[in-house]
């Protein structure tokens, strides 16, 4: 499976617009579908105004799939999420480790998020394929990055089965301390930490 990434540009904002109204995207990606909130949502990551960035996944050239990441400390109020999130690993029995946030250098980290457009190409393997081609995109982009961090609701399990088939690593469940209504609810925290060179 041939997976390549280009960034999101104004033309892209229809089929962006089509994805977010689908209700395999809705029921976790919860924003207006709009054009209008769309444009204002991602019309900044286009125009570089936002410090994150955005891109189309294609498979063998064709748009299948929406991606965003951002380092942490672009975002302080998601980073502090995730921050008291993975500083409380120790407690969950979750899998983390008191004192494992400085160790894998959270604070220095990514976020990423990720969609796929069409539900008839979910359950093939596209999810984790995408994914783990976008964290080796992301370790390039950002060589001094330790570690790549995603919030997901535990009710999505497709998500963060994807995300464990890509390597990553649940570090903690609980309730995000979020405003974003996509955070609502129970959520894991996974990680994925450089490898060593």
């Amino acid at each position: 499976m041939s997976i390549s990434f280009r960034p999101l540009g104004r033309d892209d904002l229809a089929l962006l617009a089509t994805w977010l109204a689908r209700p395999h995207v809705m029921q976790w990606w919860r924003e207006s579908a709009d054009s209008a909130a769309v444009e204002a949502a991602y019309g900044p990551l286009i125009d570089g105004t936002d410090p994150g960035e955005a891109f189309l996944a294609l498979q063998d050239g064709q748009p299948v799939g929406y991606l965003q990441r951002y380092r942490l400390d672009d975002n302080p109020e998601w980073q502090r999420a995730i921050f008291l999130a993975l500083g409380d690993a120790g407690e969950t029995g979750d899998g983390g480790e008191t004192g494992e946030t400085g160790e894998t250098g959270v604070i220095n980290a990514v976020g990423i998020d990720y969609l796929i457009g069409d539900e008839t190409l979910t359950g093939h393997g596209l999810g984790p394929t995408m994914i783990s081609h976008f964290v080796d995109h992301s370790w390039r982009r950002y060589p001094d990055i330790a570690a790549i961090a995603v919030g997901v609701q535990q009710g999505n399990r497709a998500s963060w089965r994807a995300l464990e088939r890509a390597g990553f690593v649940r570090k903690w469940a609980g309730t995000l301390a979020s405003d974003d209504p996509s955070d609502e609810g129970p959520s894991y925290v996974y990680l994925k930490v450089r490898p060593a060179v």
